[in-house]
């Protein structure tokens, strides 16, 4: 029953995807902006400047978990990646979708900051599914997020969250991000990969796009 329950929710959110307008999109991208920026401005969960000046990517996720007689978690959000003369990618949105069957009744909504450090990160991006929970690494809060930036070695991926300014890295492993090819098709107006967005540059980042890139670089100086 669980497992039938399951997959009526899912298939409910693909059709949802399929209903998506550029708009829409428009809308989203925006609101990610302002949640970062207000993640930014807040001392205790912001992501320090020196991890943003260092990422090689970044995904910015606006996820919604918990549901009924199981855990159900789905989110939206987008990509970029940053090429070696430090000029960012247009956006790639991704979507992300998983359970993990339990007693979790209601739900969260949270935003969430991925940054990936190695190239080898950054390459998981290619894939039309991603799963970044065996290398994230729980961070936020100042005190925590400070810790992070002064280790030594640092992690190929680093998450931050919105809520409470802190992030169990655990949480993401529930379920992957995947590329929405549907709205990458639908933003650009054309079918358009992963990989012609945020690696061969085949599409130029709307002035939409070019609001939070002017955010990311504001905030990691």
């Amino acid at each position: 029953m669980k497992t039938l329950l399951l997959g009526i929710l899912i298939m409910g959110l693909a059709i949802s995807a399929k209903a998506v307008d550029k708009m829409k999109l428009e809308d989203q991208l925006h609101s990610l902006t302002d949640q970062f920026t207000a993640m930014q401005q807040n001392p205790s969960t912001a992501v320090p400047a020196e991890q943003l000046a260092q990422a090689k990517g970044i995904i910015l996720l606006d996820r919604t978990r918990g549901a009924f007689m199981f855990g159900f978690h789905s989110g939206n959000g987008v990509a970029l990646t940053r090429d070696n003369s430090g000029k960012w990618s247009a956006v790639g949105f991704v979507s992300s979708v998983g359970a993990s069957l339990g007693a979790q009744i209601g739900g969260t909504k949270d935003f969430y900051v991925i940054l990936l450090m190695t190239p080898g990160a950054v390459d998981q991006l290619r894939q039309s599914s991603m799963d970044f929970g065996a290398e994230a690494s729980g961070t936020g809060g100042s005190t925590y997020a400070g810790a992070q930036a002064s280790m030594k070695t640092t992690p190929s991926v680093l998450v931050y969250s919105a809520r409470n300014g802190l992030y169990a890295g655990a949480a993401i492993k529930g379920g992957s991000i995947s590329t929405d090819e549907d709205a990458n098709q639908v933003y650009y107006g054309r079918p358009v990969s992963m990989d012609d967005i945020l690696f061969s540059h085949q599409v130029e980042p709307t002035p939409a796009t070019a609001s939070l890139i002017a955010k990311i670089d504001q905030y990691s100086k």
